[in-house]
């Protein structure tokens, strides 16, 4: 399957909408990020272990993006799928200093941009930032070491 758009959903956590289908829970298969600004962490959760309760969003402040394994080249999409901050034995909660995280306030706000933007190779970039996410993730504690 080819990536598209549809492949992937980001935005800010405190304009969530009801509708929309990461908060309704109809992402089942998706790899998530959540970066909550509020605490300064980044937490890294796949298929539905976030709509399973280990993260309450109310009254949080943030980004979020959830793709699923067809957004990134299949290599690279088995590559992420061993990752250990996305395997379910790991609790996939990175702790951030401030100057790391706004560098991730920062790739998000560049991922988001991309999404609406005409540019022919956005898809492209996209999976550049959401990678530059997971590997600020795994050097910083997420079993990157």
């Amino acid at each position: 399957m080819e990536a598209t758009a549809t492949n992937i959903h980001a935005g800010r956590i405190e304009r969530l909408a009801a509708e929309d289908p990461f908060a309704a829970g109809q992402l089942l298969g998706y790899w998530v990020i959540l970066h909550l600004e509020d605490s300064g962490h980044l937490l890294f959760t796949s298929g539905q272990s976030l709509q399973a309760g280990s993260c309450s969003l109310a009254g949080r402040q943030g980004f979020y993006c959830a793709f699923t394994p067809f957004f990134m080249p299949e290599k690279l999409a088995r590559r992420i799928e061993r990752l250990s901050i996305f395997t379910a034995k790991y609790k996939g909660r990175v702790q951030l200093s401030g100057v790391q995280a706004a560098a991730v306030s920062r790739i998000f706000e560049l991922l988001l941009a991309e999404l609406t933007s005409e540019y022919a190779h956005k898809l492209d970039l996209m999976r550049n930032y959401v990678v530059q996410i997971i590997h600020c993730g795994l050097r910083n504690g997420g079993g990157g070491t």
